[in-house]
């Protein structure tokens, strides 16, 4: 009898913002793996190498730390940031796409990892995401096509716990955690 064991997953899903997932490398903790997502919680290292991404993820440090290798991707440059951290700045944002040559895209993520709000493909803000319907009403669409709220890119942090606050989203270790 063959018994087909698996590890339990744990930490957060990773939502890549292009679809199809490409063979993306995770620099970051906490987040679950699978076929085409790796995680190196500890950051770059010669395991991430062989693994051979063509699209990269995590904090804003552990990126620019990348941008002195030689590093060749095809798809994207996913940056995390976080509650009580700046958002991606527009020199890091060149820094990046200089160093890379790929889009990047800024993912604003909860204390457990849990996306609270993703660029879009017109980099001008941050979509919420979750359901919230009720700030919908009156606000205009995004040239992306997506419903979600956007929040410009500077104000995101104070703006965003004001909105989820306003929708009377949980708070979660004193910050709103939107759903």
């Amino acid at each position: 009898m063959l018994l087909n064991l698996r590890r339990r997953a744990s930490g957060a899903l990773f939502i890549h913002p292009m679809n199809p997932t490409p063979r993306t490398a995770i620099l970051s903790p906490g987040f679950q793996e699978t076929k085409l997502v790796r995680v190196f919680p500890h950051g770059w290292n010669e395991e991430a190498a062989r693994f051979e991404p063509s699209s990269i993820a995590g904090p804003v440090e552990q990126l620019r730390r990348l941008t002195r290798l030689d590093l060749h991707l095809r798809h994207a440059v996913i940056v995390f940031t976080y509650g009580g951290e700046a958002a991606l700045s527009d020199d890091d944002r060149d820094i990046f796409w200089e160093a890379f040559g790929v889009p990047v895209f800024e993912q604003y993520l909860g204390r457990g990892n849990e996306l609270l709000a993703v660029e879009c493909d017109a980099p001008t803000g941050l979509h919420l995401v979750g359901d919230f319907e009720t700030l919908n009403r009156g606000r205009k669409g995004c040239a992306c096509g997506s419903p979600n709220p956007r929040l410009p890119r500077r104000a995101r942090i104070a703006e965003l716990a004001e909105l989820l606050t306003s929708v009377g989203a949980p708070m979660v270790g004193g910050r709103s955690m939107g759903q």
